[in-house]
């Protein structure tokens, strides 16, 4: 699990990715794949270089998680399953 701290010295979405990542030892970032529901999230995925899955059952919308370069856009759970 990673998370933003509380002192806010990990506070941008790429840097709890990152953090989550080298925590995890992760070397093949291509067996990854970000989902979130806001443009933070799809953000921190392309900064990250992973692919991503925009939700459209949480707070964005699809024109935002468009916008954002979302490698895929899901409008169910059922859809995940379609990109991972």
């Amino acid at each position: 699990i990673g998370a933003a701290t509380m002192d806010e010295t990990r506070s941008k979405k790429a840097d709890v990715i990152t953090y989550t990542l080298n925590k995890l030892n992760v070397t093949d970032k291509s067996k990854v794949v970000m989902i979130g529901d806001r443009h933070h999230d799809i953000e921190g995925a392309n900064q990250n270089g992973l692919d991503s899955i925009g939700v459209l059952f949480g707070y964005g919308d699809r024109k935002e998680l468009e916008d954002s370069g979302a490698t895929h856009i899901a409008d169910s759970l059922d859809d995940i399953l379609k990109y991972i």
